[in-house]
């Protein structure tokens, strides 16, 4: 199931404030290193497969299916430094 623009790029805000320990409005704007309507484009046309960015010195990765795993850089290996799912 698609995801939308602002579903996708949201989740990526949330999650990454979440692993970061960061309000989501003291984040650089996801703009800054991913074209957001460019990444949706690109998940929606998807059969399978991942896209993986940095943002916020975490490793962010979209699945075709539109969930997102972020990683903390600082914590990867953590369960603590990682979000994933679809909300």
């Amino acid at each position: 199931m698609p995801q939308t623009r602002s579903s996708v790029a949201d989740q990526v805000v949330r999650k990454v404030a979440s692993v970061t320990g960061t309000d989501e409005v003291d984040l650089p704007p996801l703009y800054d290193v991913i074209d957001p309507d460019a990444l949706v484009r690109v998940v929606e046309t998807m059969s399978s497969g991942e896209i993986t960015f940095s943002y916020v010195d975490c490793d962010v990765t979209v699945d075709s299916d539109g969930s997102v795993r972020v990683a903390d850089e600082f914590v990867r290996g953590s369960a603590s430094g990682t979000a994933v799912g679809n909300s």
